[in-house]
């Protein structure tokens, strides 16, 4: 088992074992409507987590990952099932390139620059579940699974500089398609 095998959603490996995991739990939870909606109506990471649907998730994970209940763990985990729950069809593209392909038939990207930019700069993850929720529903719902949760997975505060930082990923791929002003 390599290193990046023995934690769940790593970047660039949308094959990984846990993207499995989340998709199995994705699709249990479109049969249980009731569940689905309670996530979806959590306005805070606290009402994800006293929630059976996010608990069914982290069980799952833990069968496959050593999760322990430090704070911030759980707390990533509980963004990634309450904006799971949020996504109605899944998407080819990443969240980032969603966001900056322009609208059918318009010139500006769905999701507007000062939009990303305070996700880009966001450090707290209940503030970005709250960003990435209003991020959803401009995008109507749609968004890859796996890209959504390996951007929350590895998202950490600006001074920990990593090579596959999430934000520079987003910003990388929102400029890579979204039309830019000359």
């Amino acid at each position: 088992m390599s290193e990046l095998d023995k934690y769940p959603f790593p970047q660039n490996k949308p094959g990984h074992p846990s993207f499995e995991v989340l998709g199995l739990w994705w699709h249990q939870l479109e049969n249980d409507k009731g569940e689905r909606a309670a996530l979806r109506r959590a306005a805070s990471l606290t009402e994800v987590m006293l929630s059976p649907a996010f608990m069914r998730l982290l069980r799952a994970l833990r069968t496959h990952y050593a999760i322990s209940s430090h704070n911030l763990p759980l707390s990533k985990i509980a963004a990634i099932a309450g904006l799971a729950a949020r996504v109605r069809e899944t998407a080819h593209e990443g969240l980032a390139k969603s966001m900056g392909t322009p609208k059918p038939g318009g010139s500006t990207p769905a999701f507007s620059e000062l939009r990303l930019r305070r996700i880009l700069a966001c450090d707290d993850i209940e503030e970005l579940y709250t960003l990435l929720r209003r991020a959803l529903a401009l995008l109507g719902d749609q968004a890859n699974l796996a890209d959504l949760a390996a951007t929350i997975w590895n998202w950490s505060p600006l001074d920990e500089k990593r090579p596959y930082d999430p934000r520079r990923r987003l910003a990388y791929d929102y400029y890579d398609v979204a039309p830019i002003k000359a």
